[in-house]
């Protein structure tokens, strides 16, 4: 790219979207379990986020000898099999209720 002022405006607003989506991602996943279950959930997360360093400077080891259009299609591939078990209800055939068993449920509102 020839125009600097593009790239760190590009770099920015990938910033903010990757800030933006580590806070929905910690949130919904919470949403998901019980409290009992937070220690592992936030494990887990950390882990997934923190792995991005890691699998940046595999997939450039990855791109240099079979290139970046075969690096991205097998990384593509890696996260389309990812996201089958990852899927409400993929893996029972039912779409999961989005509310944690032991929160007592609230009364209606008048």
């Amino acid at each position: 790219m020839d125009n600097p002022l593009a790239v760190v405006a590009g770099m920015g607003l990938f910033g903010i979207g990757f800030g933006m989506a580590q806070n929905a991602t910690l949130a919904l996943m919470f949403e998901r379990v019980s409290v009992s279950d937070f220690g592992r959930v936030s494990a887990l997360w950390n882990l997934a986020y923190d792995g991005l360093g890691i699998v940046a400077a595999g997939f450039g080891l990855l791109a240099g000898p079979v290139g970046y259009p075969a690096g991205f299609a097998l990384t593509a591939d890696v996260l389309f099999a990812a996201l089958a078990p990852a899927w409400p209800g993929a893996t029972t055939g039912t779409e999961r209720k989005l509310t944690r068993p032991d929160r007592p449920k609230e009364a209606p509102r008048a």
